[in-house]
């Protein structure tokens, strides 16, 4: 594993694990909101979460900022969030992606 994938590693777990839930001070680490990380060589970013709660506009919005702050992040070349464990999920994922 080369020096610049380990840092573009450190750099997306640090990113999730201190984002903030915006119904409460916690952040994700401390909560069951990412429920798996994917990062390739190339700068691929997938990232697997489970909203807190289903059908809030709020987790929504907070995902879209997630992921827009995500591509900004050094070495990360695209990124999808899959979304799981709500209703409709796939919808959720369809429009994070758009």
């Amino acid at each position: 594993m080369s020096r610049k994938f380990a840092a573009l590693q450190r750099r997306v777990a640090r990113l999730a694990a201190e984002w903030q839930d915006p119904h409460d001070e916690l952040p994700w680490s401390k909560k069951d909101i990412v429920q798996n990380i994917e990062i390739k060589e190339d700068g691929e970013v997938t990232i697997t979460v489970k909203p807190t709660r289903p059908h809030c506009p709020c987790c929504l919005l907070d995902f879209d900022a997630f992921r827009t702050k995500l591509l900004q992040t050094k070495g990360v070349s695209f990124t999808t969030l899959k979304v799981v464990g709500v209703p409709a999920s796939e919808r959720w994922t369809r429009t994070l992606n758009r």
